[in-house]
């Protein structure tokens, strides 16, 4: 009966054709926010509008628009995230990568707003800050090249009568994801657009970076996730390679999570070495995979 609540449930949140209909609906979203955002910054350039000078930077210029559509389209990443996390919990980090990428680059175009084109010096901090970006979002983009190169030449395994405990148990945590997603984003929006409120009143001098809204909560939940996920795995399977493999995301995982709480170089150095941690950890268990054959293994044998 409790399974198969949980798979009507994760039928109904996590479906193709709801993907689909969502990716339509993001793109649609995405593109009246991208021309909202460029009504603004042309409302603004002749001062018809005013914003608090905290925040005037995302009307800079018709550049900075970009920033709106990809946060739309991030939060569909986030929910495409959740829907292969049964599937394989590879491919929802591979996914976790993707989001930490394409938020760098929705920052990138943040920093090119802010770029000083009047400026000779390129050492200035605005001019560095896009620099580090850029220079790190390629590395990330081929960290995430070699990850899903190992898991396209991954070797393929039968689905057990445990591996299907283990992915009826990563659906309900999916379940369990929704309503955190949901009040994560009503919530953060919320507390922001307060902020916003406060800072146009004079009642507080800063307000929290855009960046950091949503996203620190979510990977912190997404932590929890993976521990239950490792905890899990050691009920359902006893495969010392993939019990490393498990808890190598984890911990990329949480060196992704610390990057957001870091600026400049510093994000930019744990976000590429949380990418290559995972890489290095999938790297090896293939390598392991390739050796490990059960109770078939030779050394299985060696008291003979």
């Amino acid at each position: 009966m409790l399974k198969k609540t949980i798979n009507s449930a994760f039928s109904f949140l996590f479906n193709d054709p709801l993907k689909t209909k969502l990716e339509s609906i993001t793109l649609y979203v995405a593109s009246i926010g991208f021309l909202l955002h460029l009504i603004g910054v042309f409302l603004w350039s002749y001062g018809w509008i005013s914003v608090p000078e905290k925040v005037q930077h995302f009307l800079a210029n018709p550049i900075s628009a970009i920033y709106t559509p990809f946060s739309f389209i991030l939060v569909f990443e986030v929910y495409l995230l959740i829907f292969y996390l049964p599937r394989s919990f590879s491919i929802s980090i591979a996914k976790q990568y993707e989001i930490v990428s394409l938020i760098l680059i929705r920052r990138i175009f943040k920093d090119i707003s802010n770029l000083g084109w009047d400026e000779m010096n390129i050492m200035t901090a605005a001019n560095l800050n896009l620099l580090y970006d850029i220079g790190g979002f390629l590395f990330l983009f081929f960290l995430i090249f070699l990850f899903r190169y190992l898991l396209i030449n991954r070797k393929s395994r039968t689905v057990t009568p445990n591996i299907e405990g283990f992915i009826l148990f990563k659906k309900s945590l999916c379940i369990a994801l929704v309503p955190i997603l949901i009040t994560l984003s009503i919530y953060s929006f919320g507390n922001w657009v307060s902020e916003l409120n406060q800072l146009k009143l004079g009642l507080i001098t800063s307000i929290k970076d855009f960046n950091d809204i949503f996203y620190h909560e979510f990977f912190a939940a997404l932590i929890i996730v993976d521990v239950f996920i490792l905890i899990a795995s050691f009920r359902y399977t006893d495969r010392y390679s993939l019990l490393i493999r498990n808890t190598g995301f984890v911990i990329t995982t949480i060196l992704i999570r610390l990057s957001f709480s870091a600026h400049g170089i510093g994000n930019i150095l744990l976000l590429v070495g949380g990418v290559l941690f995972g890489v290095v950890i999938l790297y090896l268990f293939s390598l392991y995979d390739k050796i490990d054959r059960g109770d078939h293994t030779k050394e299985s044998y060696a008291y003979l």
